[in-house]
């Protein structure tokens, strides 16, 4: 299976201010608000460091159709996008989370 990249950034939309666009490939995208990227990394952290004991993480974000499901697997977490699967492990899913978090400012 090839290598899963994603990218994080801050952009500006001109009604709703900041968000956090989050891109695992040219057509799967997300953005999130501050509000709800926060949340999203928290969640991310907790899971990862067994902190939390969910076993899924939903997110509709609002400036978004499309929704962030995250199964928390053995070895990561198995996210879905748009009927898209990407898995990432452990280290990716805390590496994902601190680029959320650093996207916020």
């Amino acid at each position: 299976m090839p290598e899963q990249r994603f990218s994080v950034e801050s952009v500006q939309h001109r009604v709703m201010g900041q968000q956090i666009r989050l891109c695992f490939a040219d057509d799967i995208e997300l953005r999130f608000s501050p509000a709800e990227a926060s949340s999203l990394s928290l969640a991310l952290v907790a899971v990862s460091q067994g902190i939390s004991p969910e076993r899924e993480i939903y997110m509709s974000p609002i400036a978004s159709d499309d929704a962030f499901i995250g199964n928390v697997e053995e070895n990561g977490m198995r996210i879905t996008i748009r009927h898209e699967e990407i898995n990432l492990d452990w280290v990716k899913v805390e590496n994902l989370a601190t680029m959320i978090a650093v996207a916020i400012g």
